[in-house]
C-alpha cells in the first residue's frame, strides 16, 4: 500500500517502477534529470571534476543494477542521492588514504601536496554559475575541509534542498544529528571566510 501510494506521489519512483517493469525509455528520463544534479553533488564532495563525472557513472550503473530490488518506500531523489553519498565518500576515503601513503613514502612531487589547491578545478558549469571568483575558491575549501557528516549533511540539504528526515534516512542517524551537523558545518564555514573578508581579499 504504502509503495502504490509514494509511486502516485513520486513521479521519480513511479518512473523507476516502470524501468523496473521493462520500460527503458524510463531509465532514460531518469538519466535525463538526474545526471547533472549528481555531477554537482559529487563534485562538491570530492572537488574534481573529471572524478565527478566519473563517479556519477558508476552511480547510474548501481541504479540500473538495483531496479529489480527497487522498493520504493522512499522518495526516488532521497535514494538515488544516499547511493552517490556512498560513492563519493567512498572515494574521497580513497584520496585521503593516497595523501597519506605518498606524504609517508615520498612520492613524487611536494609531500602531501594537492594540486586541487594549487590549480582550481573549474568544476561543472552550474558550479561556476552559482559561486566564481576567490569567494567561490574559499567557500568550496571550506566546506571540503569539513569532517565528513558535516559536509554531505550541508551540502545535501543547501544545495540539493533535501529534507531533514531525507539526510536522516541518507546518512543513517537521526534529525536532530543532521540538524547539529547542518549548524557546526555551517559556523565551520564561516569561520574559514572570515579570515578572507576582514583581510578584504574578496
Amino acid at each position: 500500500m504504502a509503495d502504490a501510494i509514494m509511486t502516485q506521489t513520486d513521479q521519480d519512483a513511479a518512473l523507476m517502477v516502470a524501468f523496473q517493469n521493462g520500460d527503458s525509455t524510463a531509465f532514460d528520463q531518469l538519466l535525463d534529470k538526474y545526471h547533472r544534479p549528481i555531477v554537482n553533488f559529487i563534485y562538491r564532495i570530492v572537488n574534481n571534476s573529471g572524478e565527478a563525472e566519473e563517479l556519477a557513472q558508476e552511480v547510474f550503473l548501481r541504479v540500473f543494477r538495483a531496479r529489480q530490488g527497487y522498493e520504493p518506500k522512499a522518495r526516488f531523489a532521497a535514494w538515488i542521492y544516499r547511493i552517490a553519498t556512498n560513492v563519493s565518500l567512498k572515494e574521497a576515503g580513497r584520496k585521503r588514504r593516497m595523501r597519506f601513503w605518498n606524504h609517508n613514502h615520498g612520492s613524487e612531487g611536494a609531500p602531501g601536496l594537492d594540486l586541487q589547491e594549487v590549480i582550481p578545478d573549474p568544476g561543472p558549469d552550474a558550479e561556476r554559475r552559482m559561486i566564481s571568483g576567490e569567494l567561490g575558491r574559499v567557500i568550496r575549501r571550506a566546506i571540503q575541509g569539513l569532517p565528513r557528516n558535516e559536509r554531505v549533511a550541508l551540502v545535501l540539504r543547501r544545495y540539493e534542498e533535501l529534507s531533514y528526515r531525507e539526510i536522516a534516512d541518507i546518512m543513517e542517524c537521526t534529525e536532530a544529528a543532521v540538524k547539529t551537523y547542518i549548524h557546526r558545518g555551517k559556523l565551520h564555514v564561516r569561520e574559514g571566510i572570515l579570515p578572507y573578508l576582514e583581510k578584504g581579499r574578496v
